[in-house]
């Protein structure tokens, strides 16, 4: 009875669950990075941070590699773009009009300013809302695309996930 009782009084003051921001995946991400520990896939990640699409094709490159039994994932650092890098530093959040339930925010950072050289990297964050409700409240990374000079998609994390599935 003392249970009951006390899941009632629980029960009856429960705050709904509020959806998240969209900077908030990003900022997460961008967190570790900043750490430089690169540990943006851990399995609490990914069902925090990442879309169940994103999820689905790291997974399916992940297996695939096991199953040819290759060692490295990937050779670069994902969210900063290469293999060497300085801290990052003087990040910046630009939020993109959303569209439909798909928002993109693009990040400017500097990473490489200790190797001379100055430009800002720009990285777009693709998010898409999932979860049960009308519109879904949460905020998931469908994509992180690294920009090149020319202004267009010189890399895309889902597009490499899925050439490692398909060899």
């Amino acid at each position: 009875m003392k249970c009951l009782s006390l899941a009632a009084v629980m029960l009856a003051t429960a705050q709904p669950v509020l959806a998240n921001e969209p900077l908030d995946p990003v900022k997460a991400v961008m967190e570790v990075a900043a750490k430089g520990k690169a540990e943006y896939f851990d399995p609490d990640s990914l069902m925090a941070l990442y879309s169940v699409a994103f999820t689905r094709d790291l997974v399916a490159a992940v297996l695939k590699m096991k199953a040819n039994d290759e060692q490295m994932f990937l050779d670069f650092e994902p969210v900063i773009g290469g293999q060497d890098h300085c801290p990052v530093k003087n990040v910046s959040y630009k939020p993109g009009p959303q569209k439909g339930n798909r928002l993109t925010v693009r990040v400017e950072f500097s990473a490489f300013q200790c190797m001379g050289n100055k430009a800002k990297s720009k990285v777009d964050f693709d998010l898409v809302q999932e979860g049960v409700g009308d519109p879904a409240p949460w905020y998931f990374i469908d994509d992180i695309r690294h920009i090149g000079e020319d202004g267009k998609t010189a890399l895309s994390l889902r597009q490499q996930f899925k050439a490692l599935a398909a060899n």
